[in-house]
C-alpha cells in the first residue's frame, strides 16, 4: 500500500514538476516571507556546514543555504525536478551536489553517510511522503552529534486540504466589515487526499495529511527533542484578488520545527 502510495506522489510531481518551477522560481510568498526566514533563524546555519536538502523540488532552498555559506547535499525523487534545479543553479554550483533519492527509502538515506551532515532540512514535503517513519529512523544515523533536523509543513490544524478559507460579513458598533477565517472539519486521524498546492495548477497532487501527533511520534521515537518551534502569520496588509492566506493575519498557515537528538 505505501508503495503504491509513493508511486502516485512521484508520478503527481513528476506531472507538474514544469509548471511549479516556473510559477514557484526562487520562492513564492509563503516561501519568501514565512518559511525561509523561519527555517533559516531555527537553523542557525554556520558557515562551511554540510547540510542535507530533503525533498529539494527544484532547489530553491538548496540554492539559499549554498548563498548563505553551506555545503549542500540535495535531494529529490524526481528526476523531473532535480534536472530543473540543476538548470536553474549558476551561483554557487560548487556548493550543491543533486542527487536523485528516495527519501521513503532508508536504505538509500543511510547510503548518503553515517554522521556526515551537520543539519538536515526538509522544506514543504512531509506532508508529500506516503510514509515518514524512515526519514525520522535515518536522522540519527546521518546527523553529526549536535546536529538539528529542521522541516516546515502546511499547519496540520487550521492548513490542511480539507480547510476552507472563509470570509463574512458582520456588523462592528454600525459598521460593516469583513472577517477572514478558516474552517476546519477534519484533523484528529492522517487521511489521503487529492489537491492544489498553488492556484491554477493543472493536476492535483497528493496530500497525506498527519495530525501534529502522528507527525512529531516517529521523530520522537528516534530519539530526538523537539527543541524549536515557530508558527509564523502573514503581516497585515492588503491583499487584492481572491481570498488567501495574506488575508489572514492571526492564523500560520504553516509551521516550522526544529529536532535535536537527545
Amino acid at each position: 500500500m505505501t508503495e503504491d502510495l509513493n508511486q502516485a506522489v512521484r508520478d503527481a510531481w513528476d506531472a507538474i514538476a514544469p509548471w511549479w518551477d516556473e510559477r514557484f522560481g526562487e520562492g513564492n510568498a509563503f516561501q519568501n516571507q514565512l518559511i525561509g526566514p523561519a527555517t533559516e533563524r531555527l537553523l542557525s546555519l554556520q558557515p562551511e556546514e554540510i547540510v542535507l536538502d530533503v525533498a529539494c523540488g527544484n532547489g530553491a532552498f538548496a540554492r539559499r543555504l549554498a548563498s548563505l555559506g553551506a555545503r549542500v547535499v540535495a535531494v529529490d525523487f524526481s528526476q523531473q525536478f532535480l534536472e530543473l534545479a540543476r538548470k536553474r543553479t549558476v551561483e554557487n554550483a560548487e556548493r550543491i551536489e543533486y542527487r536523485l533519492l528516495d527519501a521513503t527509502d532508508e536504505e538509500q538515506l543511510k547510503a548518503l553517510g553515517h554522521q556526515r551532515f551537520d543539519a538536515i532540512v526538509c522544506t514543504m514535503a512531509m506532508m508529500d511522503m506516503a510514509t515518514i517513519e524512515p526519514l525520522a529512523r535515518s536522522l540519527p544515523k546521518l546527523l553529526k552529534n549536535g546536529g538539528r533536523f529542521v522541516f516546515s509543513v502546511l499547519h496540520p490544524c487550521f492548513n490542511n486540504s480539507n480547510s476552507r478559507l472563509v470570509v463574512e460579513e458582520e456588523n462592528h458598533d454600525g459598521e460593516l466589515v469583513q472577517v477572514f477565517s478558516v474552517k476546519v472539519s477534519r484533523y484528529s486521524r492522517p487521511w489521503v487526499e487529492r489537491a492544489a498546492g498553488m492556484r491554477g495548477q493543472p493536476h492535483a497532487h497528493l496530500y497525506i495529511n498527519r495530525p501534529l501527533n502522528a507527525l512529531f511520534a516517529p521523530l520522537f521515537a528516534a530519539g530526538l527533542a523537539l527543541d524549536g518551534l515557530e508558527e509564523p502569520t502573514f503581516e497585515r496588509a492588503d491583499s487584492p484578488g481572491p481570498l488567501n492566506w495574506q488575508q489572514l493575519h492571526d492564523l500560520p498557515p504553516v509551521l516550522v520545527a526544529r529536532f535535536r537528538l537527545h
